[in-house]
């Protein structure tokens, strides 16, 4: 299993956990929208809880696939790809919810 440092809190961020990666490192997804929350202007709060609650679910998916566990053949290819996948759209929204 991974295990990173948090840039905001310097704690540990470990695989099965909920974070992302942003152009600073790891970051706790708690972390992270905290943090965001008290530099985005006001006008811009509600687009970063829309954002935060799509991040969240699809962090929550990334996890739910990563238990599913390790397959052979075609079925692990396709958990693999699907995993790729999720991830890919998880670092699309941290980049919106980072150009904010």
């Amino acid at each position: 299993m991974a295990e990173f440092n948090c840039y905001i809190c310097s704690g540990k961020v470990r695989t099965g956990e909920k974070f992302t990666f942003t152009r600073t490192g790891s970051v706790h997804f708690d972390c992270f929208i905290s943090s965001r929350r008290k530099e985005i202007a006001p006008e811009k709060q509600e687009e970063l809880r829309t954002l935060s609650i799509l991040l969240d679910s699809q962090l929550k998916h990334l996890l739910d696939v990563l238990a599913i566990g390790h397959h052979e053949g075609k079925t692990g290819e396709l958990v693999r790809n699907k995993y790729k996948e999720i991830e890919k759209a998880c670092g699309e929204t941290t980049k919106h919810i980072s150009e904010l």
